[in-house]
């Protein structure tokens, strides 16, 4: 017999490889070479760079000192650099990379990075976020990807125009499934792009240092509660043999429907239920020993997702 241990407390797994462009195969000797960075890429055939301290000064690409400013990083001793705005041609750098883990359907992902201006600009560029897919998005022109990013900075909130640290940018998403790809950068055309024009510098194309990203699975602190009223789900025994029973209380005439997927995101069951009874019983007895999801949504709202472990 498998034995498994559970918990209730999400474990901070952070999802990006190499999230502060540490690793490398290889020590830029000039800009634009951001696929020395271990899992990184420009997807856009742009000019994406890296810059970390073995580089040499006259390279453009050293810590702190480099070609478009001064900064240290945040940790460690590297970071990446994106073009966010070119006034009029939607000309756009990004940084890309494979996360570690698929994302799984109805789970809440919080996701944080952090943006320096470069001290040499005197335009910053409130639009940044990330676009995460089920497949690497890429092009050789390096114009704008016209895609609806999950994470967008608050432009009105947050405003990127610090060029003396590191400004955070953050926020949550509940994923489809899939996803396995984020891309960096700001899909937002120029002509509505927010931008600020400002006191210092020459440059007139924002240029943004990127350093520190994490993406964790943080579905502990998802909705269990619609529109103020309470919802309540139960789903035992967990850990099982295959066999349980959910229990559940929704409203007159409403439907619901628990679906179970596979560590892949992979949907494997799906059981369907109404307010004419207030327990179903399902058999995934066919299933392997193991660890897999489970969401449950009251006609078109999510309102539980968990771990469900299987046990032979």
């Amino acid at each position: 017999m498998l034995v498994f241990f559970i918990t209730h407390i999400q474990a901070q797994v952070n999802l990006v490889p190499n999230p502060s462009f540490e690793d490398t195969i290889h020590c830029p000797f000039m800009p634009g070479q951001i696929y020395y960075a271990s899992h990184w890429s420009g997807p856009n055939g742009g000019t994406t760079d890296l810059f970390n301290s073995c580089a040499s000064i006259s390279s453009g690409v050293s810590i702190p000192y480099n070609i478009v400013g001064n900064q240290n990083p945040r940790t460690g001793n590297g970071y990446a650099g994106i073009y966010t705005w070119v006034n009029g041609v939607n000309l756009r750098d990004y940084v890309q990379t494979k996360i570690d883990s698929i994302l799984i359907p109805s789970h809440k992902y919080c996701v944080k990075f952090y943006v320096s201006l470069q001290d040499t600009g005197n335009i910053a560029c409130n639009n940044i976020g990330i676009y995460f897919s089920d497949t690497a998005i890429h092009s050789t022109n390096q114009l704008i990807f016209y895609v609806n990013p999950q994470i967008t900075n608050n432009i009105i909130t947050n405003p990127l125009t610090n060029k003396g640290s590191w400004t955070e940018v953050s926020g949550s998403f509940i994923a489809n499934g899939g996803e396995q790809y984020m891309t960096i950068g700001n899909f937002i055309d120029d002509l509505n792009s927010d931008t600020v024009m400002l006191n210092t510098g020459i440059w007139q194309a924002p240029y943004y240092y990127i350093d520190d990203i994490s993406v964790i699975d943080c579905t502990d602190e998802g909705i269990h509660e619609e529109n103020g009223r309470r919802t309540d789900f139960k789903l035992y025994p967990n850990p099982n043999n295959g066999n349980m029973t959910l229990e559940y209380h929704i409203e007159e005439n409403q439907t619901g429907v628990l679906n179970i997927y596979d560590v892949t995101g992979k949907q494997i069951i799906s059981h369907n239920f109404n307010s004419t009874n207030s327990c179903i019983t399902i058999d995934a007895s066919t299933l392997d020993a193991g660890v897999y999801y489970y969401s449950i949504k009251e006609g078109d709202k999510k309102v539980k997702t968990d771990k469900l472990i299987i046990i032979k």
